[in-house]
């Protein structure tokens, strides 16, 4: 019994990115006992990333440019980043055996472009005696002296220190919130959005290169995927972000081409001949242009020479500034949360937590979430390497 005295009985509640990687971060101290709860497999939240790719984290090498990915979080994150950088996330990976290369937009990804093969070598870290996973949902949180309890379906534990990273859910936020954090209101982000104009319901599969897509003072550039009902693509994901905390129904103002009016209408002149189906066709797809058509009765068959100046504008102000309503936000699209702890109740330093010497608090449990590229990965790697610095 004298001899546990000398060990720090450490528990990871949530072994996804963020706790997964403080654990493996942990266990490197062989004075450290640790012991994660959590339903799933270390790091399964990992395998969808990147489309199976896993997309680590992003190579934009000014922190101040790479912190303005984050509708919230850009101050608190720009301390933190300062401390553990994008730089750093790559050499540590591949100190772990995870070779990276950087695409031609900056998102990077392993050698191997398999989140399968990622997950297994970053699991083979963990294969040690003082790891241990408990397939235990965690109910309750206390701190008794200096010693926090934690209550399962099962069983109950007297840990010395805690790490929470178990993501942007409801059950999480309790656990915060119960240790007495303020939990800033939870709101789906990067996600799919509901559109009123079932002109467009029968769109599915069609995408819009780099489209530019306003909400209110809201602007972003990016590809649009017309889907069922809906409108997705990472354009949309990232505008859903910017909305986060806006009221639903919203005006959407999507511009389908690149080319200007003037640019469009010099293109009408000289081709005359040709039928106004083809001649718009040329700005976007086909069966969008088919789709406007037909929503504003205008014959697509009839000669450019025939087109009303009416119709003209119509087909123009559509290519330039097609309005869309979002009605909704579909539910259980959304890839991260925005909402969570207050980060002034957490050091930026260490992810310790201001109200309680040894609570420790990263990942998507925090009020900060990102744009898609690996933004919301490095918040994660950042938070975990610093905090299982601190404990070490």
């Amino acid at each position: 019994m004298e001899q546990e005295s000398i060990y720090k009985k450490i528990a990871v509640i949530g072994c996804g990115a963020a706790g997964g990687l403080a654990s493996v971060m942990l266990v490197k101290n062989p004075y450290n006992k640790v012991t994660a709860f959590d339903i799933k497999e270390p790091f399964t939240t990992l395998l969808p990333t990147g489309g199976g790719r896993c997309n680590i984290t992003n190579d934009e090498p000014d922190i101040k440019e790479f912190v303005k990915n984050y509708p919230r979080g850009e101050k608190f994150l720009l301390s933190v980043f300062s401390r553990f950088s994008q730089k750093d996330t790559r050499k540590l990976f591949e100190d772990l055996g995870i070779k990276t290369y950087v695409q031609s937009d900056n998102r990077v990804f392993p050698e191997s472009n398999s989140s399968k093969k990622t997950v297994e070598i970053l699991r083979s870290h963990l294969k040690c005696c003082n790891f241990q996973l408990k397939k235990e949902k965690v109910l309750k949180l206390e701190k008794e002296g200096t010693q926090y309890i934690i209550k399962t379906e099962c069983n109950q534990y007297k840990f010395d220190t805690v790490i929470l990273s178990a993501g942007g859910n409801t059950e999480s936020f309790k656990l915060a919130k119960d240790m007495g954090h303020t939990i800033i209101e939870p709101k789906p982000a990067l996600c799919a959005l509901d559109i009123s104009e079932k002109y467009l319901y029968k769109l599915s599969g069609i995408t819009i290169k780099d489209a530019e897509v306003k909400v209110n003072k809201h602007k972003c550039n990016g590809d649009v995927l017309f889907a069922h009902k809906f409108i997705t693509g990472p354009c949309i994901f990232k505008i859903s972000s910017l909305t986060a905390y806006e009221q639903l129904p919203v005006e959407i103002s999507l511009k389908l081409t690149s080319y200007t009016k003037e640019e469009i209408e010099d293109e009408i002149k000289n081709n005359s001949k040709k039928s106004i189906k083809n001649v718009f066709s040329k700005f976007a797809p086909e069966s969008l242009i088919n789709a406007i058509l037909i929503n504003n009765n205008i014959d697509g068959i009839k000669q450019i020479a025939q087109i009303k100046k009416q119709e003209k504008e119509i087909l123009i102000n559509s290519l330039i500034e097609l309005k869309l309503h979002a009605e909704g936000r579909i539910k259980d699209s959304e890839i991260v949360t925005a909402g969570g702890v207050d980060l002034d109740e957490i050091n930026p330093k260490t992810m310790e937590s201001k109200l309680h010497k040894g609570l420790y608090i990263i990942g998507e449990m925090l009020n900060i979430d990102g744009f898609t590229g690996g933004f919301n990965l490095q918040n994660c790697w950042s938070g975990a390497y610093l905090s299982s610095k601190d404990i070490n």
